[in-house]
């Protein structure tokens, strides 16, 4: 068996004792017992480092030749392409109950898996993101459902890669950086989001998924738990269940060859205020929103900046169970940020995950240079009921220094973040230059 170059030699040495020494001899093909089929399903990353991929083929082969029952198929995938890269079937016959036979036999398969893992394959370009060890689960899962479930088999699926989803086509729904998902995403139907499982009720019925990633990915602990707890509403919502979510290999596989469940998910269930389709932030400096969250003296007044040009945040802060939203863009030909659009060249869009239950806020951060003369901002009445109308402050942070300003509404309730003729009074500018303290 010829193996690439560039594989780990250990690895390599290891299987090739163990082809040498299988005889060619016949065993009897007895049928075994009756015993129910198993379809194990794996989803691999093509952008792998060579370390993750000697680990997911030490693992992978160890279920092969130790664990998989009889009457039971692998089926291994690119879940980031969404392509086959081998398929094999153990039968029902007691000879392959040996793992001399199993390695003999699919010996081929076995090529084709370490063929792929030490491909090197080009990762998309996208500015900011990072696709290494990236797959597209929202898609795999997709593709599992329609083609893999239509069967008499208990389906079994183990995805190996990053826990963060990166979306080359549309960045704003990549989780990095802190980002997750709102519940809102899963209510919506899959033109409105990647994510969108409106339609998708019991597609990926019986499924168990272990979901397995190495490293540690997470901004946070909390956005480790944030993720987790939506991968798990994702496939429940579709009658799947996750059976294990860690970066330890060996318990996923563990958990697959035990048949338990490594993760305490029964407790999740859909939140109902979280109606809105927008990418929520986790950050590991949780004093990064200090200059928008702390109270400030009544007579607070700082002086007008000495500079136009420099990075700005700009945001709203305001008490009562409505939704606000901030819509902010660097310069008029600019991305516009706000709840469905959280990343551009010039920054990105900030909501706070309602750790105040008195007052909500959420931000714009210019991370490159703006001139404040170009910044266009305005504010957003999108869902609520206020009798008496609506107010709030905007807080600008620039120059190091923090500015202050009201803002208001006449609006009586929201209107779901829609634009145009008759919706004057459900939006308000915010004047950059007058709450700068500037002409």
């Amino acid at each position: 068996m010829n193996f690439p170059k560039n594989f780990n030699r250990p690895v390599v040495c290891l299987l090739t004792a163990l082809l040498l020494t299988l005889g060619t001899g016949c065993q009897p093909d007895a049928p075994a017992a009756n015993t129910p089929p198993v379809r194990y399903v794996v989803g691999l990353s093509p952008f792998y480092n060579q370390q993750q991929s000697n680990e997911a083929f030490r693992q992978l082969m160890h279920l092969l030749l130790e664990d998989m029952p009889l009457n039971s198929s692998l089926w291994i995938y690119d879940a980031y392409h969404i392509r086959t890269v081998t398929q094999l079937e153990i039968p029902n016959i007691h000879a392959f109950e040996s793992s001399r036979t199993r390695a003999n036999q699919f010996s081929a398969q076995v090529q084709q898996l370490k063929t792929f893992l030490a491909s090197s394959n080009e990762q998309p370009a996208v500015a900011k993101l990072d696709f290494h060890d990236a797959i597209r689960f929202p898609q795999f899962m997709d593709f599992v459902g329609e083609n893999l479930n239509q069967t008499n088999a208990a389906v079994i699926t183990i995805v190996l890669g990053s826990p963060l989803y990166l979306d080359e086509k549309e960045p704003g729904f990549s989780m990095v950086d802190g980002y997750f998902p709102s519940d809102g995403h899963l209510l919506a139907s899959r033109d409105k989001s990647v994510y969108g499982r409106r339609d998708c009720a019991n597609s990926l019925r019986n499924v168990v998924v272990h979901f397995g990633y190495f490293g540690d990915p997470w901004a946070s602990e909390l956005h480790r738990q944030k993720i987790s707890r939506f991968w798990n509403l994702f496939l429940k919502t579709q009658g799947a269940q996750l059976a294990s979510f860690t970066g330890d290999l060996p318990t996923i596989f563990n958990a697959v060859r035990s048949g338990e469940s490594a993760s305490r998910t029964d407790q999740d269930e859909l939140d109902p205020s979280q109606t809105k389709i927008e990418m929520l932030r986790i950050t590991r400096d949780m004093g990064m929103a200090d200059w928008i969250t702390r109270e400030l003296p009544a007579n607070h007044r700082s002086p007008p900046p000495t500079t136009m040009i420099g990075p700005m945040k700009i945001g709203i802060r305001w008490q009562g169970d409505i939704d606000l939203d901030i819509y902010a863009q660097a310069r008029p030909d600019a991305e516009r940020l706000f709840f469905q659009h959280t990343r551009a060249p010039e920054g990105y869009f900030y909501k706070d995950q309602r750790t105040s239950p008195d007052r909500e806020y959420e931000f714009v951060e210019f991370t490159e240079p703006v001139d404040v003369r170009e910044v266009r901002a305005a504010v957003n009445f999108y869902e609520g009921h206020m009798p008496d109308g609506t107010r709030g402050e905007v807080r600008i942070e620039f120059q190091g220094r923090i500015y202050t300003g009201r803002f208001e509404m006449p609006a009586e309730h929201g209107n779901q973040g829609r634009e145009g003729r008759n919706q004057e009074e459900y939006w308000t500018k915010i004047n950059v230059m007058r709450t700068l303290g500037l002409r």
